[in-house]
């Protein structure tokens, strides 16, 4: 085996090269702004691709959370929702456990009967698909059936909501201005759906027995 003739005081131990968070976010920023440049050049074949990007950052957002919540950081959900400027209850939601993400909003659980118009507002903002609709909810990360627009806590708190409205207009300014009008729209929604379901039911046959008088047919009574 051959002696290593090197001298130990020229050489030197290499440091691992560190790129700052903050560097590479404007990294990935220029790489995005990039790529819809591309596509508004005229591929409008990767539009399609371009689009799905935000589910695959809803996707690797998820991962970075489950780090945070893992030793040795222990992040509480709490500071992670302070980061991502929503609710504790919404992060934990969206991030959480499955069984979290598809069950109702544990404000709207613990509130019971007594839940307040306030409340309500605040979780339907919260769980509001925006405009255009997401195809996760940005509340709980309930991903929407083809067709469907509310997650199972807002399809709780919209009908609740719209009922109660005015018994605390103030509460309400929580909203944003789609957030309002597409609460407002919920009866109009409503009604346009019983009508198609009554439309769609068949129309029953009209009888062939020929009207009568007083129950009398051909002067005879009828049985």
């Amino acid at each position: 085996m051959n002696k290593n003739i090197v001298k130990p005081g020229l050489t030197r131990t290499r440091a691992k090269r560190s790129v700052e968070t903050t560097e590479f976010d404007a990294f990935v920023r220029r790489i995005l702004r990039a790529y819809a440049r591309r596509v508004a050049a005229g591929d409008i074949e990767a539009l399609r691709s371009l689009a799905v990007l935000s589910s695959e950052v809803d996707a690797v957002t998820r991962l970075a959370v489950a780090g945070l919540r893992q030793p040795p950081y222990r992040y509480s959900w709490g500071e992670i929702a302070d980061r991502l400027g929503v609710s504790r209850q919404a992060v934990q939601m969206r991030y959480g456990d499955r069984a979290d993400r598809v069950a109702l909003d544990e404000r709207i659980i613990r509130a019971g009967l007594g839940v307040t118009v306030a409340t309500l507002a605040h979780v339907f903002a919260d769980h509001h698909p925006g405009s255009p609709a997401a195809s996760v909810c940005p509340g709980c990360g309930f991903r929407y059936p083809d067709g469907v627009t509310d997650c199972p806590t807002n399809a709780t708190v919209r009908p609740l909501l719209y009922r109660r409205r005015g018994e605390d207009k103030q509460a309400l300014n929580v909203l944003t201005p789609d957030q309002f009008a597409d609460l407002h729209n919920f009866k109009t929604a409503r009604t346009n759906r019983t009508a198609t379901r009554r439309a769609a039911q068949p129309t029953p046959p009209a009888s062939r027995e020929e009207p009568t008088l007083f129950g009398l047919a051909d002067g005879r009574a009828t049985a």
